[in-house]
């Protein structure tokens, strides 16, 4: 009877594998729409179309973060619900898509902010939802394999709907409008997709509440000591991205890019490459030891950092962009599933939660750490202090290689 209830188990999975994977093939394209809306555009028509301050920059460059900073409680209030991950993510999609008609109905920067910021914090309580969801439908030898094409998709999207983007905005920047027109259509459809899903209903018993999550970082030390690490290395990397933004836009840093050459910069080039390199990255995740590989997409970061602010060359910044986008390939990947290696199942959602609201902590305070160093010094001053902070995290890593829970 065991082995029947196995069997039954293995076959359930691999169906439920099948309609994840499918249903996240169709996600794709509108996640990288809205990713290239977010991460860029929001930044540009703040800077060339409202003219923003420092601190409305950074909220809106901090605002992903936020968002992150409320997972544990989302996926708290879901769990009491007793809501399945896929149909607590349609919500989320849905209140994205509302908030995304207001910063398209937008006419002051005040209004702008507050709708670009919030319907960012809404869609990114996704992630400890969906990891659950990965984590229950997928095996664990075959997730980072599962991955790769659906970043691939949102790679290839990102790119179409910047080049488009930033084409429009360099005729008419008064047609940001429509930018935000086509993200809410996407998270529309994020939505209706998400409740097509397999998943089963969250457990209290397994969640826990917000607390108890947080507990986990002194309850669990090696966990702690990953999410220590792995903070500076955050905040090495999120110093410097909406400062890059900044170097190639305002001309007194010596490069004055039109809007066109900054999607292509910034979102573009990166995407192309993170195409190249992510099933490349995925097989690495499964196969190479944690370490390896979490070390390897950290040199390519510092390696993006040394080549973008010491110069105004065209093509050395694509090199540099290259080097984000090698890093983007595998970090994705990383930053989603790199909890399944060391957490037990039931608690996935729970390790990434407390994983995902760290990130927030460093994503909120690194834009405004990053301009007011800016501010009062040079981009490069900005960049120096990253690439430190990337190289302490790098030795740290080092530290738990031979740790038994990273052992194959």
């Amino acid at each position: 009877m065991n082995n029947t209830q196995h069997s039954i188990s293995e076959l359930q999975r691999s169906k439920f594998a099948r309609a994840t994977y499918r249903n996240d093939l169709l996600r794709a394209p509108c996640l990288g729409i809205l990713e290239a809306g977010w991460q860029t555009f929001a930044l540009v028509i703040a800077i060339r179309y409202f003219d923003a301050s420092e601190t409305h920059k950074s909220f809106i460059a901090g605002a992903g973060p936020i968002g992150f900073l409320l997972t544990p409680l989302t996926l708290y209030l879901a769990a009491s619900l007793r809501a399945t991950p896929a149909q607590a993510c349609a919500v989320v999609f849905g209140a994205a898509a509302v908030l995304l008609t207001g910063a398209s109905l937008a006419q002051s920067l005040f209004f702008f902010t507050v709708f670009v910021v919030t319907s960012q914090v809404a869609a990114v309580q996704q992630g400890p939802l969906m990891l659950q969801v990965y984590t229950e439908n997928y095996s664990r030898s075959e997730r980072g394999r599962r991955m790769t094409w659906p970043f691939i998709l949102t790679a290839f999207c990102s790119i179409g709907f910047a080049f488009c983007g930033g084409r429009l905005l360099d005729q008419k920047i008064e047609a940001y409008h429509w930018i935000f027109v086509g993200m809410l259509l996407a998270a529309a459809i994020c939505a209706l997709v998400g409740l097509r899903i397999p998943s089963s209903p969250l457990s209290r018993d397994n969640i826990g509440n917000p607390w108890q999550s947080f507990s986990l970082i002194w309850k669990d030390r090696f966990f702690g000591y990953i999410l220590g690490t792995w903070m500076l290395l955050g905040l090495g990397n999120l110093l410097t991205l909406p400062v890059r933004i900044d170097y190639l836009a305002n001309p007194n840093y010596g490069v004055n890019a039109s809007n066109t050459t900054i999607a292509l910069l910034m979102l573009v080039v990166p995407a192309v490459v993170r195409i190249l390199s992510t099933k490349m990255w995925g097989h690495l995740f499964d196969r190479m030891h944690f370490v390896t590989t979490r070390n390897l997409l950290n040199l390519s970061f510092l390696l993006s950092i040394v080549l973008f602010f010491f110069t105004t060359n065209l093509y050395v910044l694509t090199l540099a962009m290259a080097f984000q986008g090698l890093s983007l390939g595998g970090g994705k990947i990383f930053w989603s599933l790199w909890v399944t290696k060391i957490a037990p199942e039931s608690k996935a959602s729970s390790y990434m939660s407390i994983h995902m609201a760290l990130t927030g902590l460093r994503g909120t305070l690194a834009p405004f750490l990053g301009y007011y160093i800016l501010s009062r010094s040079t981009p490069a001053s900005v960049a120096t202090i990253g690439m430190t902070l990337i190289i302490i995290a790098c030795v740290l890593f080092e530290f738990v290689r031979g740790h038994k829970r990273l052992r194959e």
